[in-house]
């Protein structure tokens, strides 16, 4: 099952963009369990495209069902940059999946739960 923690922080002043920097190598060079789990896939950093201030760190995961949790990884950033400004820190787990570009064989969209649902040809 794939899912995703987001920590997104609202600052009312410019983000050292270095401290997450920091963190993100911080990890890529940490030999801690908790660092790299072997369920991580990856990590991208967004700054709002209008909001210079805003800042969004998404943790991609790959693991059974039931695991889906905040992780010491991401409670880690979060605590180190609460300081900064407002935060939230959620999970996301994926339900569905439309991949692209659009062929015959993955024009269709994907449930991934499996529910049984009438109508699987709407995008919502």
């Amino acid at each position: 099952m794939k899912w995703v923690e987001i920590i997104t922080l609202r600052s009312p002043g410019n983000t050292n963009r270095d401290l997450v920097d920091g963190l993100l190598k911080e990890v890529s060079s940490s030999d801690l369990p908790t660092d790299t789990p072997m369920d991580l896939i990856e990590i991208k950093v967004f700054h709002h495209s209008v909001v210079e201030t805003d800042l969004s760190i998404h943790i991609y995961w790959k693991s059974e069902p039931g695991s889906q949790d905040k992780s010491p990884l991401g409670l880690r950033f979060s605590s180190a940059l609460k300081p900064l400004g407002l935060l939230n820190h959620s999970v996301w787990v994926e339900t569905a999946a439309l991949e692209f570009p659009l062929t015959d064989g993955n024009s269709e969209r994907r449930d991934i739960l499996g529910s049984a649902r009438k109508d699987t040809s709407k995008i919502y």
